[in-house]
């Protein structure tokens, strides 16, 4: 009968020892995380649909094919020396010892994207290139992206949206200012992929 109220007992406190050993690995690795963020160089500030960012000049995202591992995917831009900072779904965030403005590139015959991370929660993110606009009237949405040097890709009238493609070389965060300061305009922003879901 002891022997069973011991076992009893230990079965219920290793759980809870475990959860307070985990809990305490997940707060030294948030600790680390943030650590390493703070060390990233930061470039311009840019304001996102509710949210205000910045630039990581020297962290960029590349788009891993379903048969290869982020390292492969890293070593395809042609970037040596980068270090994997983390994954997002199939999008590998790597940091390089170069840096570069804001701006969707080609290395290795692969795309190359920029990134932010979020000023209020440090969760970094992937500028895909595409800017989302509310013009103050769809018939101005052709003008609005000649002016800007943008290609318009799809526009929503029932929605009062416009979804723009920034060319090659235009820098997100300098483009993205611009369509806010547009009197035409009423609200514009960057699109930035912070968190993916991963079909279980």
């Amino acid at each position: 009968m002891n022997i069973r109220i011991a076992v009893l007992c230990l079965l219920l406190i290793a759980p809870m020892a475990l959860a307070q050993k985990y809990g305490q690995s997940a707060k030294t690795g948030a600790t680390e995380r943030a650590a390493m963020v703070k060390t990233l160089e930061r470039g311009k500030s840019m304001k996102g649909s509710r949210e205000q960012y910045q630039h990581l000049t020297q962290v960029f995202a590349v788009v891993a094919n379903s048969s290869e591992t982020p390292e492969q995917a890293i070593a395809r831009t042609g970037d040596s020396g980068a270090q994997l900072v983390e994954t997002k779904g199939r999008l590998v965030l790597y940091r390089s010892a170069q840096t570069r403005p804001a701006s969707v590139g080609r290395a290795g015959g692969t795309s190359v994207y920029p990134t932010t991370v979020n000023t209020r929660t440090g969760t970094l993110g992937v500028l895909t290139g595409t800017l989302i606009v509310k013009p103050k009237n769809m018939a101005d949405a052709d003008a609005i992206a000649s002016s800007h040097g943008l290609d318009k890709t799809k526009a929503y009238p029932q929605l009062q949206t416009v979804f723009y493609r920034a060319k090659a070389g235009v820098d997100l965060a300098d483009v993205s200012a611009a369509l806010q300061a547009d009197p035409r305009i009423e609200s514009a922003y960057p699109e930035i992929v912070e968190h993916v879901r991963v079909p279980k």
